[in-house]
């Protein structure tokens, strides 16, 4: 037999195996409906209960041709000048990061300095803590130095 030819019958028979697998799927579920039913439940949540499951379940009918991880993720062309590419440009970034690594040159950080004037002053006298915005301390009336 030929490749098309066979491919051809695998695909008609996935085709009537999946029909005829719905429509038992179809045929359970209408049954289950009607005994819902015929129970005595609330018809809006057995419908919704009914959509549910039909979701949940359907998925294998639905399947497309499984197909190999490899294939999916790259091409069966063999790119050898591809590769090549790619290590001259990791080969030249890393050129880069070292050529980079060199040129830096520390810089010395002074940590002494204050960030910001301070919210509030101690007074030298009496020790009384007053805000920043005070010339004269309030309890003892002397002026405040910084």
């Amino acid at each position: 037999m030929e490749p098309d030819k066979d491919k051809n019958r695998n695909s008609r028979k996935r085709f009537i195996l999946k029909l005829t697998g719905i429509t038992l799927y179809l045929i359970v579920i209408i049954f289950l409906y009607y005994f819902l039913i015929s129970s005595g439940f609330n018809p809006i949540i057995i419908s919704i209960l009914l959509v549910f499951i039909i979701l949940t379940t359907i998925g294998p009918f639905l399947r497309p041709k499984r197909r190999k991880l490899y294939s999916r993720l790259f091409s069966g062309k063999k790119g050898g000048s591809y590769t090549n590419e790619i290590i001259k440009k990791s080969q030249n970034k890393d050129q880069k990061e070292l050529d980079q690594q060199e040129l830096r040159i520390p810089k010395p950080v002074n940590l002494e300095f204050e960030y910001r004037k301070s919210l509030i002053k101690k007074c030298k006298n009496c020790g009384n803590i007053v805000p920043n915005f005070v010339k004269k301390c309030p309890f003892c009336n002397k002026n405040i130095t910084q």
